[in-house]
């Protein structure tokens, strides 16, 4: 078990090609990962179309900090993602140029990849899903390099290096797990079967950590800057560290819970193996969590029946703040169970069909989907504090 996390502090974009030569170096050299000749696929998070000032998406200095380095071995580089909504070239290179990837390649050998096929691939260990649909460039790569961004979620409190790999999967595939899976534990136990499965193409991950998102991620948050950039071979330590970062406890991660009970990771955040700076300067005690997080723990143990009736009580959920929306449609048209539908030219959400996965929140444009606390939601957190 590889519990390995390289870290070095970073202050700003500018010093983006120091800090990923550094963690790249702390771990071996880019020669170790990358022989001349391979193919390499580079995997940033491009959610949606957000400007790299947002702090939603990979920013591109990373990107072609990490394109330099593998330059230099004499690798072919494509850059792949499928982010929320339809997976197509159009769409695709509206994403591409929104997140400032299209300069970020520019000057380089590196290629953004337009190629929409993909193939279902068998995955017999899956804990949660036996068969899932991944995209051609992931599979066919020698390396996959993943470049997370260390943000909040409002839906898995937390989004880094697993959860990157939910964009290996096509457009609307991705909201079909989500209706399939609309428990958060669930969801989490897929992400886990995701990564485990991909990494059959060894994946190396380098967060993106220098100003991340908090709050009401990983669209719709604040900036917040972490001043990190971090690497590892296993995507579940470098989450655990980034967590460790953050102030979220093992327990308060569902993809971190799930792999330290598949003995994927070590089982506590102590027994990381950090190289480089050191974490414990860089730990932020007061960072914004979701407003739909709620540490279902602090509950009483209920019996399982019973527990779902409470946590649904509980559960935050999306709402439209009409005065910033747009109408432009694009909730409706992610929304997994199709709970929205355009009334005078404005969405509305049917509360009983709503699967509370926030995508409507993740992928609004405008950031007029907000997240709701139920009055006894608020109370029982007011009182649990």
């Amino acid at each position: 078990m590889n519990n390995t996390v390289s870290l070095v502090k970073c202050k700003s974009y500018d010093e983006a090609q120091y800090a990923v030569d550094a963690v790249l170096e702390l771990l071996g050299g880019i020669n170790r990962f990358v022989k001349k000749g391979d193919k390499v696929v580079i995997k940033p998070n491009l959610v949606s179309k957000k400007s790299p000032d947002e702090a939603a998406t990979t920013h591109p200095a990373i990107l072609k900090a990490v394109i330099r380095a593998v330059e230099r071995v004499g690798a072919s580089i494509v850059v792949a993602e499928s982010p929320g909504g339809p997976y197509n070239a159009g769409y695709l290179k509206s994403v591409y140029t929104g997140c400032d990837m299209v300069s970020a390649v520019e000057g380089t050998s590196a290629v953004l990849n337009y190629d929409t096929k993909f193939r279902d691939v068998s995955y017999k260990d899956g804990k949660t899903v036996k068969n899932i649909p991944i995209i051609e460039p992931i599979l066919d790569a020698d390396l996959i390099i993943s470049l997370p961004k260390l943000k909040t979620h409002a839906m898995t409190s937390y989004t880094g290096a697993v959860k990157n790999m939910f964009g290996t999967i096509p457009g609307t595939h991705k909201a079909e797990m989500h209706f399939r899976l609309d428990d958060r534990r669930a969801f989490c136990s897929m992400l886990v079967d995701l990564y485990s499965c991909v990494n059959k193409v060894p994946v190396l991950s380098i967060m993106d950590g220098i100003v991340g998102m908090e709050g009401d991620g990983p669209t719709a948050g604040k900036n917040r800057f972490i001043g990190v950039v971090m690497a590892s071979l296993n995507a579940h330590a470098l989450d655990m560290a980034a967590c460790k970062i953050i102030d979220y406890t093992i327990d308060e991660v569902d993809t971190l819970k799930e792999a330290v009970e598949r003995g994927l990771v070590c089982d506590s955040m102590e027994k990381l193996d950090i190289v480089g700076d050191d974490i414990n300067s860089l730990i932020i005690r007061d960072f914004v969590k979701p407003q739909s997080h709620f540490n279902l723990l602090k509950l009483l143990s209920l019996p399982e029946s019973l527990n779902k009736r409470v946590v649904s009580i509980l559960s935050s959920r999306p709402k439209m703040k009409y005065s910033e929306c747009i109408g432009c449609g694009e909730c409706m048209r992610c929304c997994p169970p199709k709970a929205i539908t355009m009334v005078k030219g404005k969405p509305v959400i049917d509360r009983d069909k709503c699967i509370k996965c926030f995508c409507c929140q993740e992928l609004c444009p405008k950031k007029a989907v907000k997240i709701h606390r139920s009055v006894f939601n608020r109370l029982m957190l007011k009182f649990l504090k």
